[in-house]
């Protein structure tokens, strides 16, 4: 027989093939270099040129003040903003788990926005064991600025949150369908079976048992033509073997 088990790591390969066909469905939202650049220039830019001057010029050859500074491609910045997760929940009428997206305020999102380029930035010496830029709170750089007024970075932050909260919608809402394929697996001992049911499952399994599959089905329809030839003649042929049958051996 070729009936092909729905193993453990027949499933996993199956909700990784979903995975792939999500993204390719869905691709991940990436912030903008262009909005990178332009907090740069407004957050640190000539600021931070300015400091390394002024360190060096202050404390002169007996301080590093290059261990003050590095440069990174990477503009890490933290915000207030809803977001997108998913929950895990027990669902009572279902007896089973499930899970949903569900929106959520993070209080300090931490978000890494690309750089055209690999730019000077100041040192996050709370990160002793690796070195990378300090994090700039947009918040807080709202607060004190919110007198002048700057409509640019309010323009800035918009297009930040907004693809932060696609993205994040599309990453739970990928967890929630990746949990509702897993679930629908368990409830077929066979692929044979999963495919009866959801004839699509077969984009996400392998050639390799799709064919095993196809196997037992092409024996069946043989069997089946094979029988179709032997009924017609099998009436008057088995009245003789069961006549012979009935007087016995000689």
């Amino acid at each position: 027989m070729a009936t092909v088990r729905m193993a453990d790591y027949l499933k996993r390969d199956i909700t990784n093939k979903f995975k792939d066909l999500y993204d390719k469905s869905n691709p991940e939202l990436k912030h903008s270099a262009y909005i990178g650049d332009k907090l740069y220039d407004l957050l640190l830019g000539p600021k931070v040129e300015a400091l390394k001057v002024q360190v060096s010029t202050i404390f002169g050859s007996y301080v590093d003040s290059e261990k003050f500074f590095m440069k990174s491609n990477k503009l890490p910045v933290s915000i207030s903003m809803l977001v997108y997760d998913d929950i895990r929940e027990f669902d009572d009428v279902e007896s089973k788990y499930i899970v949903k997206v569900q929106e959520q305020f993070d209080e300090k999102r931490k978000i890494e926005l690309p750089l055209s380029g690999e730019y000077l930035q100041l040192v996050d010496l709370s990160h002793t064991w690796k070195e990378r830029p300090i994090s700039m709170d947009l918040d807080k750089y709202k607060t004190e600025n919110a007198i002048s007024g700057d409509h640019l970075f309010e323009l800035y932050s918009k297009k930040i949150i907004s693809v932060e909260q696609r993205e994040t919608k599309r990453l739970a809402k990928r967890a929630a369908d990746i949990h509702k394929v897993d679930a629908a697996l368990d409830d077929f001992t066979t692929l044979n079976q999963a495919l009866k049911a959801w004839p699509a499952l077969t984009k996400l399994v392998s050639q390799n048992k799709i064919s095993k599959v196809h196997e037992k089905q092409q024996r069946k329809r043989k069997e089946q033509q094979q029988r179709s030839k032997i009924k017609p003649i099998e009436q008057g042929l088995n009245q003789t073997i069961l006549t012979a049958a009935l007087l016995g051996d000689d």
